[in-house]
């Protein structure tokens, strides 16, 4: 008799445990995870319309389980501001250059931001897929609770633009030249630039007043924000691809269905080839259309380049807290 009510005992307890189950289930079905997408870029930007692709794609891929709000030119607040908000459990999703990680975890993902480091998209698509970026993930989701979903949506080549003619290298010297973080300004300031740091939706107010003489983007950026209209020079250095490292927070991420995360990841990553390619092919028609509004476009010489590309391996030796040997562990694997 005893047993049979064990029996009887056991069976209830697991069919409540069943239904505690199945109405958490259809609560999490029923309750999307709504990630805010903060992006720095314009509505009009070549990244925006990839962008809400990218979310379509995922929405129906997860059958509305995960959902998209996009917000632009930094609404959502700073860089900084979103990504303290993603360590303490935000529901943001957000992407920039690895520099800015560096100090979340891994000092060794500075590297994909350093100029040359990774200059061909081909080469950030074998990083991405590497064991080395995915080792620096780890470290940086076990330090801070930020997942780092890629790190391969590489921008077009990256050229500076500026309100007074370069013609070489050495116009460089004493350039005020806005940078996007500490891998750029590494880099200028070798090449005897005097760095600025703000956000680049201040930069045409500070052009067009005299207090910032230059800066760089892809073209694509430089056109949407309207910069052609108080800088008339490019200099097309092309130093940098600027790979965006898209992270989350963990908790969020590691929440989600084995499913849903797969989807999720394996999208952007997608995504960021079709950003890639996309930024590439349109090159030509940015140009066109900053020509036909007074730019004056100058390629540097042989001779610049490789200054340019010297500037851009001697960055690893400016941050010491990198792995020694990084920059030949980084050329294994994209070589």
């Amino acid at each position: 008799m005893k047993m049979v009510k064990r029996i009887v005992l056991a069976l209830l307890v697991l069919l409540l445990t069943s239904s505690l189950f199945a109405a958490g289930q259809a609560e999490r079905v029923g309750k999307p995870v709504v990630l805010k997408v903060s992006m720095a870029e314009t509505s009009t930007d070549i990244k925006a319309d990839i962008i809400k692709n990218m979310a379509a794609e995922i929405e129906s891929g997860t059958n509305g389980r995960i959902k998209f709000e996009i917000y632009y030119s930094n609404e959502l607040g700073s860089l900084a501001d979103v990504t303290e908000q993603m360590v303490m459990g935000g529901n943001i999703l957000a992407g920039t250059s690895g520099d800015f990680y560096a100090n979340y975890g891994s000092a060794d993902i500075m590297a994909t931001a350093l100029q040359y480091a990774l200059p061909t998209p081909d080469a950030v698509q074998k990083f991405n897929d590497s064991p080395l970026f995915q080792k620096m993930a780890n470290d940086i989701e076990k330090a801070s609770g930020l997942k780092m979903l890629c790190m391969n949506w590489a921008a077009a080549p990256r050229s500076v633009m500026s309100t007074k003619p370069i013609n070489s290298v050495a116009d460089l010297k004493n350039l005020k030249i806005r940078v996007p973080g500490a891998a750029a300004a590494s880099f200028f300031q070798a090449l005897g630039a005097a760095t600025e740091s703000m956000p680049f939706s201040e930069i045409y107010t500070a052009m067009s007043q005299g207090i910032l003489e230059a800066c760089e983007a892809p073209l694509s950026t430089l056109n949407s924000y309207s910069l052609h209209e108080v800088a008339k020079y490019i200099y097309l250095s092309e130093h940098s691809l600027a790979p965006s490292c898209w992270a989350m927070s963990a908790a969020i991420f590691n929440n989600l269905s084995a499913d849903d995360q797969k989807v999720l990841q394996s999208t952007m990553v997608k995504y960021g080839k079709i950003f890639t390619e996309k930024g590439l092919e349109t090159q030509a028609s940015y140009r066109k259309k900053m020509e036909e509004a007074g730019v004056k476009f100058v390629k540097p010489s042989a001779a610049d380049v490789e200054t340019l590309k010297m500037a851009g391996k001697a960055s690893f030796a400016v941050f010491p807290n990198m792995t020694a040997g990084l920059f030949d562990q980084i050329s294994a694997i994209i070589y």
